[in-house]
């Protein structure tokens, strides 16, 4: 089962600021879960971001929701500055 994306306003704000290669490192990652959601690479958060999950690409992370066959992704970040 793949996944249709939808990316929120600040997630899109965020991956803009990134540098162009990373950031096609991540759209790359987002893509291969989307359509692979078999991968090992995500985990459920806690507090405070319940009910949310994570992927790790590389030194970023991205957290997003999922709802049947949609991933909404919501904050895209450094793994050091993520879960702030």
């Amino acid at each position: 089962m793949a996944y249709k994306i939808e990316y929120d306003p600040k997630a899109l704000k965020q991956l803009k600021k990134l540098d162009k290669s990373v950031a096609v490192l991540l759209l790359d990652g987002i893509e291969e879960f989307a359509s692979n959601p078999t991968l090992t690479k995500i985990k459920k958060l806690k507090t405070p971001f319940d009910g949310a999950y994570r992927l790790r690409v590389g030194n970023y992370r991205v957290v997003f929701y999922q709802e049947d066959n949609l991933m909404l992704i919501s904050k895209i970040a450094h793994r050091k500055d993520v879960y702030i």
